[in-house]
């Protein structure tokens, strides 16, 4: 990536130098630093920085906003953070705002210098106990996801699955009728009741619905 900015944001003085200094030799890296303790969402943006490091140190949760906030207006920027608590559920809570990455607080020049590289070519240095942290995040996500859709499935009536699965088989409504033995018009309320309450507008879209759910079986 020739002439990257890296953008350090709420570090001091000291530490700056020490990074200008670790990159001096890098010539496709330009360093720039943001100190202010006011809103520094617009100042990164109007950069537009391709790595930025955000000190968080002592104060977390406002560290997480402007994560959040960058991650929707800034989304090709690469976010990287520093000095936040090295828990599971801290990585992963910053992890979830946005970041693609932290730097931990014992982390040598060396370490701090290959996360940014890294982080510059769209990858991400973590820890053996992080990747693990987030592969544990990702399967809770998709069993609740699971359960959730297992929830989902109470808010259509028995007889109105079984009009759907009745739908997948390609049954007309009038088909339908007579395979479970209702009138005609009893079977078109079922319909626009399953279309009003998974908000679609056609039968092939909520027989989708009803697959992607896994509703559809005997």
């Amino acid at each position: 990536m020739p002439d990257a900015l890296l953008l350090l944001v709420r570090f001091g003085r000291l530490f700056r130098e020490c990074i200008a200094e670790a990159f001096r030799a890098d010539e496709t890296l330009r360093l720039c630093e943001i100190t202010d303790e006011g809103d520094v969402v617009p100042q990164i943006t109007a950069r537009k920085p391709d790595v930025v490091v955000i000190n968080v140190e002592g104060r977390e949760e406002e560290g997480l906003g402007i994560i959040g906030r960058l991650s929707r207006e800034h989304p090709e920027g690469r976010l990287l953070v520093f000095g936040m608590e090295e828990t599971q559920e801290s990585i992963l809570r910053f992890i979830e705002a946005g970041a693609q990455g932290y730097i931990a607080r014992t982390a040598s020049m060396d370490d701090f210098r290959e996360a940014i590289l890294l982080a510059e070519r769209g990858e991400m240095a973590a820890s053996p106990e992080v990747v693990y942290a987030m592969f544990a995040r990702l399967a809770e996500l998709s069993k609740l996801r699971r359960r959730t859709g297992a929830l989902e499935s109470l808010v259509l009536t028995e007889r109105e699955l079984d009009i759907l699965r009745l739908m997948a088989a390609g049954l007309s409504n009038r088909q339908i009728a007579t395979r479970l033995t209702l009138s005609y018009h009893t079977v078109k309320n079922h319909v626009q009741n399953i279309f009003r309450r998974l908000g679609v507008a056609r039968r092939i879209e909520a027989v989708e619905y009803a697959r992607r759910q896994g509703w559809l079986h005997e």
